[in-house]
């Protein structure tokens, strides 16, 4: 028989054999077993759905199968205990009907696909027909049919247009410094989006840490779907309708952010690296000496023993307690980077003991695994091990007695020269033993874990302060995590907002870029767009890179020094704000900077991409930054209704777009009607002096609104305890009279006394009288504190002076005209 012949032989004998190498899909339901919110579909072959209802919006889908099933993964999860929620089930001969009180979930039988609705009947989520939950060997899969109009946003940190439709994206923490807007994966993985359809939102978390795609309509459209290389397929669907809700009920299952050291809120100095110890304190000092307020000054990996982790270079930082007393002097806290690379140095003890506690990965014959880092060979903490978790935070131990307030989580993908961490390299997994490819994207976070949870053990009274760079869903409940390895570019600029947008819809509200961009040199223009935006991102720093250019805010000339100052005191004078809003996001895991979405979900227009990087920083303040060199005429959208701009003191009405003039020195920033605004006065550090005076910004048109504002001692846990005060401000109209009053809910915190300046914009016309409860207030002249007014005609302003007292104030102002 000829060669090629015997071959084809061959060949078509295998092509009628089946091959594995194609997806097998759920099959009939043969049976199923109803017990409190619970479901257990019994189909086909022996494959177990579980549907499990957790909240009468939310439940979570668990597909058992009988080769390939691993235990639940349990990392992300902070609640596991949830409250039985009533669902009933009804039969037909094709489907089962369970409902709960939000939602109506149809199960076909033949075969297994499931179609969400909402009571109105509307489809809100629905398996693809044809192929619905399906697998190819280890990879699980889940197809979801595609709406003309469905959205996607969120999962986390992603490059591209903050409606992530048409790509498909990769959960994998990837270490891109050159990174672009058509770049994927980066640094973090959170493999949970919010989906929309008609303005009706819903979530979807994947609770899967193997290597994971996200095709949202990428290619076809029929189809969405979420895959994972291994593992189960774990997923919770949650429903709004608004995206408030669903970010609230999935932070509810994966936690939410506790309160950070208020401090972290302030400007923040970075550069790769600032060495020796005398650059470092004349750095703090040209901060002072130029009335540029800052908090932090960061030390990267040059302030470490040839690269060893917890180590201090002997001559570069000889006396570094001395440094860093000298630091706090001058209101500066310091924190320092940590890599989890341990160089392989028999001499250093770090890596003796952990040799000896057997802490490092190994591959599956036993040995080791060393990579290539900064130090050289390195070997790699198992933080999946509670022992080393424990142990590595310990380490931590010599940094706090130096007096170091913050650690600066960083190459935790975990990065190695070459960009391959062997995928066979083993971990302890918690006593479940499991390779790189599980645990590869798990790792910065149990990284952050360690970090955090033995923080708290050294000092029990102060709240920990750790930034990350890699990622996976739950991590807010440790760290503050910032954008990575970012470009001194316009779309490093623009695609830097969208990011942390996706990351506050993602369950991560305390985020923030490299202001300036890391890697390149920022023109002067660039920076200061850059600045500006940043006054208003939750994490505030200046980093570059390695040789380039200074970057600190008076590195660029006169003018671009004056715009930083401005801004950065702008920051500090809006810290009240800030502060609250992380009140509110540790409460309900709110982002604080959100997509215009958020706030006016049935406006189609806020989901024009044009104003895509426009976000509401709270309620009713929105930012429209300036992200092109060279702009000074830009073009904005504001929702229905009346906007304050808070610089210029124009009102414009909404509904509509606008060009609007944007000279350098000028970032738009516009007030609702009805919004009230806090703020105090600037100072050159967080802590530097009480609030003795606070300014409430009021926009006294539209509809009542009202402000909470939230305080604490900004250091302990003690508002875990309820040592806190919560003020409710609140604007209410009648035809001739505002009325502004103040209650509190919760008063166990006691600040300075102050006094409160009311600014009232939008009136019309000077009050008749003015009274602070049944005391009329005298009029006054301009710069004078005492209590009482003055009416500033040419800018149609009111001031209004009088002293934050007791739990209950009503300020009535009186105009003898309608608002």
């Amino acid at each position: 028989m000829h060669l090629f012949t015997h071959f084809t032989l061959i060949l078509t004998t295998l092509m009628s054999v089946p091959v594995s190498a194609q997806y097998s899909f759920l099959g009939n339901v043969e049976k199923y077993q109803h017990e409190g919110s619970n479901l257990r579909l019994y189909c086909e072959d022996g494959f177990q759905l579980n549907i499990s209802f957790l909240q009468p919006n939310m439940f979570r889908a668990f597909l058992l199968r009988p080769q390939h099933q691993e235990p639940p993964l349990t990392y992300a999860l902070t609640k596991t205990e949830w409250p039985q929620v009533k669902i009933s089930v009804e039969e037909s001969d094709q489907a089962l009907l369970v409902k709960s009180d939000e939602l109506d979930l149809t199960i076909s039988k033949n075969p297994c696909r499931l179609t969400v609705r909402n009571k109105a009947g509307e489809v809100l989520c629905e398996d693809d027909a044809g192929m619905g939950i399906g697998w190819d060997g280890k990879e699980i899969r889940n197809w979801k049919a595609l709406a003309e109009d469905e959205k996607f946003f969120g999962l986390g940190e992603k490059t591209g247009p903050l409606d992530k439709r048409g790509r498909e994206w990769v959960m994998w923490n990837t270490d891109d410094p050159r990174h672009d807007d058509n770049s994927d994966p980066v640094y973090q993985s959170i493999p949970f989006f919010v989906g929309m359809r008609d303005f009706k939102a819903y979530g979807i978390f994947f609770n899967n840490s193997y290597r994971s795609k996200f095709n949202l309509g990428a290619g076809n459209l029929r189809y969405y779907s979420f895959s994972a290389e291994a593992g189960n397929l774990d997923y919770f669907f949650i429903y709004g309708p608004q995206v408030s809700r669903v970010v609230e009920s999935y932070t509810a299952l994966t936690g939410r952010t506790p309160m950070p050291p208020k401090w972290s809120l302030g400007y923040q100095q970075c550069r790769w690296s600032y060495y020796p110890d005398t650059e470092v304190l004349r750095i703090a000092e040209t901060f002072r000496e130029k009335d540029i307020p800052a908090d932090v000054i960061y030390l990267d990996i040059h302030y470490m023993d040839g690269y060893r982790v917890f180590t201090w270079d002997p001559e570069r930082f000889p006396k570094p307690a001395t440094l860093v007393k000298q630091l706090r002097d001058l209101g500066f806290r310091v924190v320092v980077i940590i890599d989890p690379g341990v160089k392989a140095d028999p001499e250093y003890t770090v890596a003796k003991q952990g040799l000896a506690g057997d802490h490092f990965v190994k591959y599956p014959d036993g040995q080791v695994y060393s990579g290539e880092v900064w130090p050289g060979e390195s070997y790699f903490p198992d933080f999946s091990r509670p022992e080393t978790r424990e142990w590595w935070g310990q380490q931590f131990s010599g940094l706090v007695e130096t007096g170091i307030s913050g650690f600066w989580n960083d190459m935790n993908e975990p990065a190695v020269w070459g960009s391959a961490f062997p995928e066979e390299v083993l971990f302890a997994g918690d006593g479940l033993v499991a390779s790189q490819k599980k645990f590869h994207n798990l790792y910065a976070f149990l990284m952050a874990k360690a970090c955090y949870d033995e923080l708290v053990k050294l000092r029990p009274d102060t709240r920990p302060f750790v930034i990350t760079r890699a990622g996976f869903a739950g991590e807010q409940r440790f760290t503050t995590v910032w954008t990575g390895d970012n470009q001194a570019t316009e779309q490093h600029l623009a695609m830097g907002i969208r990011m942390l947008l996706g990351m506050g819809l993602s369950g991560l509200p305390f985020v923030g870029p490299d202001v300036g961009g890391f890697s390149g040199e920022p023109s002067p223009e660039l920076y200061s767009r850059w600045l500006q935006s940043a006054v208003f991102t939750p994490f505030f720093r200046t980093h570059t890179h390695y040789g380039s250019r200074d970057q600190e805010p008076w590195s660029f000339g006169e003018e671009t020094e004056d715009i930083s100052r401005k801004f950065i005191r702008k920051r500090y004078e809006f810290l009240p704000h800030l502060y609250s809003l992380l009140w509110e996001a540790h409460q309900t895991g709110a982002p604080v900077m959100r997509p215009m979405f958020w706030h006016e979900q049935s406006d189609p227009e806020v989901y024009d991409s044009a104003y895509s990087e426009q976000f509401f920083v709270g309620r009713d303040l929105l930012v429209a930054p300036v992200t092109q060199v060279g702009q000074r005429l830009k073009k904005v959208y504001l929702p229905a209704g009346e906007w304050l701009q808070i610089d210029t003191g124009t009102i414009y009405r909404g509904g509509r777009a606008l060009n609007l003039d944007v000279p350098l020195d000028r970032l738009p920033v516009f007030l609702r009607a009805g919004g009230i605004l806090p703020s105090r006065q600037a100072q050159q550090y967080v802590e530097e002096k009480p609030l003795t005076t606070l300014t409430l910004d009021v926009f006294a048109r539209g509809e009542s609104r009202y402000y909470d504002l939230y305080e604490d001692d900004g250091e302990t846990f003690g508002y875990q305890k309820g040592e806190y005060r919560l003020t409710r401000f609140e604007q209410t109209f009648s035809d001739s009279q505002l009325v502004l009053t103040k209650s509190r809910s919760r008063d166990h915190y006691s600040p300075p006394d102050r006094t409160v300046v009311g600014r009232f914009h939008g009136l019309r016309r000077a009050p008749e009288g003015i009274k602070l409860g049944d005391q009329k207030l005298p009029a006054i002249q301009p710069g004078h504190e005492t209590e009482g007014y003055f009416w500033d005609d040419k800018l149609q302003l009111l001031h209004v002076h009088f002293p934050d007292e007791g739990e209950n104030q009503t300020l009535t102002i009186t105009t003898g005209s309608v608002f």
